[in-house]
């Protein structure tokens, strides 16, 4: 498999989106991160909720089981009593769900925001530097074909525009199967892909 260009300019420059996209990688997921803690800030009301609700809850059915033993008039009035231990109850439910959904959209905005960035990076990524893989390693393997010389000759005819350097009578040469014009061709192909050249080429 072939990473890198041969070509140092392009070296650089593809060690460069490497950088940035890794580096972008870890400020996605550290930017997920914020996002999800800055949410889960908001969780702590619900809890503060829950927290008073479920003490001021117990408070007051403590306060009523106390009247239930006053004589003649204890049922009547802890019954009021009651009825607000249980609204407390249900204030202190209500701060109890709110957090935990607070808690859960904090992990899922956060997870969403840094899958979304490191899909877009990695899509970047995958378009300018696999295709550059992808089309140069196959290069290479058809260059370590027994023809392999010759199957690259014929590749930088028809696709290279740089063959034109090579002379009006290129094809001419290339059909009389000219060594030195058919590893020439070769090379232009090898360059062009980004593989490194063969021999020392003794034309433009």
């Amino acid at each position: 498999m072939v990473i890198y260009d041969a070509r140092p300019v392009r070296t650089a420059a593809q060690v460069l989106l490497d950088v940035v996209v890794l580096g972008g990688i870890v400020v996605a997921v550290l930017l997920g991160r914020a996002v999800s803690a800055s949410i889960s800030a908001l969780a702590a009301i619900g809890g503060r909720v829950d927290e008073q609700g479920s003490a001021f809850e117990q408070q007051l059915r403590r306060t009523a089981d106390a009247l239930d033993d006053v004589p003649l008039v204890g049922s009547s009035v802890s019954r009021p009593l009651r009825d607000a231990s249980r609204s407390a109850g249900d204030i202190a439910a209500a701060g109890s769900q709110q957090q935990e959904e607070t808690l859960h959209l904090a992990h899922l905005l956060g997870t969403s925001l840094a899958v979304v960035l490191v899909v877009v990076l990695v899509a970047v990524w995958l378009r300018y530097r696999g295709g550059f893989i992808r089309r140069a390693s196959a290069t290479r393997r058809l260059a370590q074909q027994p023809d392999g010389t010759e199957l690259l000759a014929v590749r930088a005819l028809t696709t290279r525009d740089a063959v034109g350097r090579l002379g009006a009578d290129v094809v001419d040469r290339w059909r009389q199967r000219d060594p030195e014009t058919v590893l020439a061709l070769a090379e232009i192909e090898r360059r062009s892909s980004g593989l490194r050249a063969t021999v020392p080429s003794s034309r433009p």
